[in-house]
Formats: structure tokens, C-alpha cells, sequence
């Protein structure tokens, strides 16, 4: 008997759930990030995306992400070791951006691979 009644309760706590979870999703605005061009020079960025090119001359990396959206980004990495990506990669990207040459781009401090 016991078994029923927590069998019970547990749907009419998940059918809860999920009623409270459709009715507050229509009030949550997910922000959207603002284009590289809008960001200052030295703020810490998080962006994602997929590699297009990558182009190595000694120990720096030269990236360029193609974004969620229609948008290309410069990546400069400056690494220590080797790195092993490739063009195709899913990648996310912490790093701070630079004005260089009168265009901003990111300086990564770290890259993950998704």
C-alpha cells in the first residue's frame, strides 16, 4: 500500500512540476550577447562556436569562429604547448577583447572543446 501512495504522490508531484515549468518559461528572457564590436576593449567574454580556419606561427594560434549567429570572430592564442584543433571543431572560448588594428578580436585564455 505504501508503494501506491509514493507512486502517487511522485506524479502529482512531476505533473506539477512540469505545469509550473510551461507557465514560467513564457516569462524568462534569455539575454542575447551583443556583437564583439559593442564589447570594451579588456571585459572577459564567453562565446561559442565552430572553427573555420586555424592558421600557427610559432607559439601563436590564429583562430577564426564562425558564432551561433551570422557572425566571424578573430581568436589570437597564444599557447605554450601544442594544440590540436581543427577546422569543423565546436568550441567555447573564454578570453578578453582587444582592439588590434582598429578591429576588436579575442585573446583566449582558454578553449574547450565541446
Amino acid at each position: 500500500m505504501e508503494e501506491k501512495t509514493i507512486l502517487q504522490a511522485s506524479i502529482i508531484m512531476v505533473l506539477l512540476g512540469l505545469a509550473f515549468l510551461y507557465f514560467y518559461a513564457e516569462e524568462v528572457e534569455i539575454p542575447t550577447a551583443a556583437p564583439l564590436e559593442n564589447i570594451a576593449p579588456e571585459e572577459q567574454v564567453r562565446i561559442q562556436g565552430v572553427i573555420s580556419r586555424v592558421s600557427r606561427q610559432d607559439k601563436v594560434a590564429f583562430i577564426e569562429l564562425q558564432g551561433e549567429r551570422i557572425e566571424t570572430i578573430d581568436i589570437v592564442l597564444f599557447a605554450e604547448e601544442d594544440i590540436y584543433l581543427r577546422e569543423g571543431d565546436y568550441v567555447e572560448i573564454e578570453g578578453t577583447v582587444e582592439d588590434y588594428q582598429g578591429k576588436k578580436e579575442v585573446v583566449a585564455s582558454r578553449i574547450t572543446k565541446k
